[in-house]
């Protein structure tokens, strides 16, 4: 059997990634190209990987790349990487399958391979003088290896390297290159030694630090940035206004969480000024960046960290609770603000605050704080567990709300909707001649909730609600259609009132909860409201089919009002086998005035031209063929039209 031949070179590809790059052959320098800290790491995780045992794990050990499948240049291999081979049957020992000696590349996939023997027989290299200077970079990476003999072994090794290295170049150009990694292996559970050890051959505050944390903050993986701000912060390079631009710069939500937290970290805690900025100037630079709708998960961490290092103030939680636009974070800072502290002096603000949760927690504390005459003023709050809360802590003081609530709604110059709806929660029958009065006050809104009020108390007239329907105000409409949502017969009543939002919603009423026949559903197609003809439509739409074919032609007839024409082709369009009836339709508006009726009516001349089989025949055959003829010049342009169209809206 004749040995296979020598595979040709491997050209230069962007496909191949460093490690595919090392399995066919190529050098650590070539693989790795510009060899930033972020190249070697993700040199490291891909050879990790793609080494885990591809045996068992995968079926093959094969991973095709390209679009030439057929190519075997175009197949990475990785079952022929270094490996380590158990003792064979014959007693032969175990021990690293690579070349004898081992190549560059395959030093540098061991040192980088998921099995930890094959990364400490490649750092054993360094003892025969095998270990090439290139690798140095992997070397200090197996310094914070997971395996404490890897990591021994590297630890060992890497201070000679070190020194060689800054011994052979006079800027220590090599070592300083190694300041980034180092910098992203300090995040690591052992990576501080070589942070410690790289930091120790260089100046700490020198160039190299700031370039190298430059560098990871301008990477384009989150990750590497999210490393490089962590690095930045605990290297000094990072001050509050720094960390706050990232925050608000970065698209990276995980980014942007790390560079706040150590925004907060960096603030400064003292009242007195510490390197340019006090701390109301941290207070006034969390406030603002606090104040812009963020992610949520973002405003919450910046919440939570300001918390932990203690940078609010009682005024500051109370100002959050009161007007932060995300809701969480409002009710953990009043949390936060009840539990340790004292709310009386802010309880005014939070007694005004948008959240109602907020506005309950204030209200509930006005009597402990001596504040009871305050309770009144809140019995007409706009949300019902204010109102409650209110209610419960005057009864708690000896006084009854039910008089103050008369009292309101009897006087139509200070009523308002909440007093209204506040008197009804008592539910005392005797109230129900005053809230009578109140359907007629010259307000909407009080109308609306006494007409609410009157429901509740079951006290509604038998033809109360249809009167009300035809209110000019339309919060008194919704509320009388949802008293008579159950009666069939007062929805029937309104279908003749004289506003389109009554009519349109007592039409999907009945259409909806008791089945109205589409029948009677169609007279509604030629109303002139908007909303009727968008329900009736809905309704008759999946009875297309059955609709009398001269109703569809008359609805669609070139006198009619636009709207109409519209629903009387698109009906037309779902009646499938009657392409007659839609070729009628569409000759006849084919130069409608409106662009829209007109493009759908030469489209179904063209459909239905199209699927004709023979002569229209028929009452209408005579007209089709007049209008076809009529327009016979124009119909191949309308054709050519429609298929442009059509190739425009596919982005072709």
């Amino acid at each position: 059997m004749r040995p296979p031949e020598p595979l040709p070179p491997l050209l230069p590809t962007q496909r191949r990634s460093p490690g595919e790059r090392l399995l066919h052959g190529k050098g650590i320098a070539t693989a790795v190209g510009a060899g930033r800290a972020e190249d070697w790491q993700r040199l490291d995780q891909e050879v990790d990987v793609s080494t885990w045992r591809p045996g068992p794990r995968w079926s093959s050990g094969q991973r095709r790349i390209g679009f030439h499948w057929f190519d075997i240049h175009e197949v990475n291999d990785w079952t022929t990487a270094p490996h380590w081979h158990e003792a064979g049957p014959d007693g032969r020992p175990g021990g690293v399958a690579w070349s004898r000696p081992p190549t560059e590349s395959e030093i540098a996939l061991a040192l980088c391979h998921d099995d930890p023997r094959l990364r400490a027989a490649a750092l054993g290299l360094a003892g025969e003088g095998a270990l090439p200077d290139t690798a140095l970079p992997l070397v200090l990476i197996r310094c914070a290896d997971t395996d404490g003999t890897v990591r021994e072994l590297a630890r060992a090794i890497l201070p000679g390297m070190l020194d060689r290295s800054l011994a052979g170049a006079e800027d220590a150009a090599a070592v300083q290159a190694l300041v980034p990694l180092a910098l992203l292996l300090d995040l690591r559970r052992y990576g501080a030694w070589a942070r410690e050890t790289v930091f120790a051959r260089i100046d700490p505050d020198g160039a190299a630090v700031a370039e190298a944390v430059a560098e990871l903050l301008g990477s384009r993986r989150w990750e590497i940035r999210k490393a490089g701000v962590r690095a930045a912060a605990s290297t000094g390079l990072l001050d509050m206004a720094g960390a706050y631009a990232i925050a608000e710069g970065d698209a990276d939500v995980s980014v942007a969480v790390a560079a706040v937290r150590a925004a907060i970290r960096l603030s400064p805690q003292d009242p007195e000024a510490r390197g340019g900025a006090t701390r109301e100037d941290a207070l006034a630079r969390f406030h603002a960046f606090m104040g812009v709708r963020r992610d949520p998960a973002l405003t919450r961490t910046a919440l939570a960290a300001a918390l932990e290092v203690g940078l609010l103030r009682p005024e500051d939680l109370a100002r959050l609770a009161v007007s932060h636009p995300e809701w969480m974070a409002r009710r953990r800072a009043l949390a936060v603000l009840l539990a340790e502290h004292d709310p009386s002096p802010h309880l005014d603000a939070l007694s005004t605050a948008r959240d109602a949760v907020v506005r309950a927690a204030a209200v509930e504390r006005l009597r402990s704080a001596g504040r009871s005459d305050d309770l009144v003023r809140h019995l007409t709050d706009s949300h019902a567990p204010v109102r409650a809360v209110a209610r419960r802590e005057l009864r708690a003081t000896g006084v009854d709300p039910y008089p103050a609530y008369r009292a309101l709604c009897a006087d139509p110059s200070a009523v308002t909707p909440a007093a209204v709806t506040g008197l009804a929660e008592r539910r005392h029958p005797e109230d129900v001649p005053l809230f009578q009065d109140l359907t007629r006050h010259p307000r909407g809104a009080v109308r609306a909730r006494a007409l609410a009020a009157l429901r509740m108390l079951g006290a509604l007239p038998g033809d109360g609600p249809v009167s009300f329907a035809d209110d000019p105000d339309r919060t008194v409409r919704r509320t009388a259609l949802r008293a008579v949502r159950r009666h069939p017969e007062a929805l029937r009543m309104l279908l003749t009132s004289a506003h389109g939002d009554v009519r349109a919603a007592s039409l999907a009423l009945l259409r909806s909860q008791y089945g109205l026949d589409w029948r009677e559903t169609v007279p509604f197609l030629e109303d002139p409201a908007p909303g009727v003809t968008r329900v009736a439509r809905a309704a008759v739409g999946w009875n297309a089919s059955e609709l009398p074919l001269p109703f569809l032609l008359d609805l669609a007839a070139p006198g009619r009002p636009r709207a109409q024409r519209a629903v009387g082709l698109d009906l037309l369009d779902r009646r499938y086998g009657d392409d007659d009836g839609r070729l009628l339709a569409g000759l006849r508006l084919a130069d409608d005035p409106d662009f829209r009726v007109r493009w759908k009516a030469r489209g179904l001349v063209v459909l239905a031209l199209r699927r004709l089989e023979q002569e229209a025949d028929g009452p209408y055959g005579t007209e089709i063929r007049r209008l076809v003829e009529h327009h016979a010049a124009r119909i191949p342009g309308w054709q050519e039209e429609i298929r442009r169209r059509n190739r425009a809206a596919r982005g072709r």
